[in-house]
């Protein structure tokens, strides 16, 4: 059916229809979940809800960027644990909780760095180089600690990640304070917009001036600090470090970033808020799993075929968007 009136046609163009189903079916699964449990609701869930979906939430505002850039980071599942390992050794060894933390986080930035020097000095995609990164960095986490959980921390070490102002962990005010940040900066900051431009058309973005590379160096520098963040809040949630912390969460977090709208196959298109969706859906539908008594075993298997169901939904919008732009030209 072609829509005549001018007015209900703009504001139907207007709507982001992607935000629009995600959101009905985020409130669907509330509701369907609150009608099966009358715990599900309950704010001692709610936090259990946020808390286990927390490191991969704050991993894929970095990784959202990073593939609206045109690349993908694999590597994030081998950066957590290899800054959690890092982080815990430094606290054993009587380093200051603040400063290990720093020097952990910009340990994640400089594996990031040189996941993007690898790609620019060898010109090959940035998935091969970083799944190389973290096959490299698992080995090494399983080296380091002999297959053992680092602990054995002091008593003020683990009061941290029981330390919850107004309520909330301190993960997730992180998470708070960066979406906040991430969603701000991808409107308005230049670099973060100069993004868009990169992964559109990496040629044409160099052809007209700007600099590609600093542009690429940034979001793959940002993805290591963001799993180096992850990797130290896993250490003081759990109050020890493991080589087995974030097995699989690259997998997860990319999901999220495809599920909130973020094309895979196409750079330059996808959003921080998006992102947020996707991974409250993801967040939500986990939770459900575990509420319902279905095995974790079917994580695996729902995470693998969302990831499939948002490619084809993503390409299905994308060629009904280039259909309709090119009847309204004719």
């Amino acid at each position: 059916m072609k829509i005549k009136n001018p007015t209900i046609k703009k504001i139907l163009n207007k709507i982001n229809w992607h935000y629009l189903v995600l959101s009905v079916f985020i409130l669907v699964i509330f509701i369907a979940m609150s009608v099966q449990s009358k715990h599900f609701m309950t704010l001692a869930n709610m936090e259990i809800l946020i808390n286990n979906f927390i490191m991969e939430a704050i991993m894929a505002l970095g990784m959202t960027m990073v593939i609206i850039s045109g690349g993908s980071d694999i590597s994030i599942s081998g950066i957590l644990p290899f800054t959690a390992i890092t982080f815990a050794y430094m606290m054993l060894g009587n380093v200051p909780v603040a400063l290990a933390a720093v020097a952990a986080i910009i340990v994640g930035g400089l594996i990031g760095l040189i996941n993007n020097e690898l790609r620019r000095l060898l010109n090959i995609h940035p998935m091969i180089v970083t799944m190389a990164t973290q096959l490299t960095l698992k080995g090494l986490n399983l080296a380091i600690t002999g297959g053992s959980v680092v602990a054995g921390f002091s008593e003020d070490f683990q009061k941290i990640g029981g330390f919850k102002p107004l309520g909330l962990s301190l993960a997730i005010w992180a998470y708070i304070v960066l979406a906040v940040f991430y969603v701000l900066f991808s409107r308005n900051n230049r670099l973060f917009l100069n993004v868009y431009f990169v992964g559109g058309n990496k040629d044409a973005a160099t052809l007209s001036g700007m600099n590609a590379e600093r542009v690429l160096r940034f979001v793959y520098v940002a993805s290591g600090l963001l799993a180096g963040l992850a990797g130290v809040l896993s250490t003081t949630v759990y109050n020890s470090a493991s080589y087995s912390f974030g097995q699989n969460v690259e997998m997860k977090v990319i999901t999220a970033v495809a599920i909130g709208g973020t094309s895979m196959t196409h750079g330059g298109e996808g959003s921080i808020c998006g992102t947020l969706l996707g991974t409250l859906f993801m967040a939500l539908i986990y939770n459900a799993f575990v509420m319902s008594g279905i095995s974790t075993y079917y994580q695996d298997v729902f995470t693998g075929s969302m990831l499939v169901v948002a490619v084809l939904l993503s390409e299905g919008v994308r060629a009904i968007k280039a259909k309709s732009a090119l009847q309204a030209e004719a």
